[in-house]
């Protein structure tokens, strides 16, 4: 669904309720806001876009058959680095 969405004199944006409900977005809420191409301006939630780069970033790491999270990989290099000096 499209809604049109206006801009004041201070070209800040009025977002519709509607649209807002729509996206499932709590009004109280900052968004992320990021050009997409010429005419193209795209709002995000924060903790969805985080959400999705977390998702994309295990993915990443499962196709190339890593398992463990950064901390663990972290660890694991000073437990290396740490034990190689002593």
């Amino acid at each position: 669904m499209s809604f049109r969405v206006g801009l004041d004199a201070k070209r800040r944006p009025t977002l519709p309720a509607a649209l807002l409900r729509e996206a499932r977005i709590d009004p109280s809420h900052d968004l992320i806001a990021r050009a997409d191409g010429e005419g193209r301006i795209v709002l995000e939630d924060p903790v969805t876009l985080l959400a999705s780069f977390q998702s994309a970033v295990l993915a990443g790491k499962a196709e190339r058959g890593e398992t463990g999270s950064l901390a663990d990989d972290l660890l694991a290099d000073r437990a290396a680095d740490s034990s190689a000096s002593e």
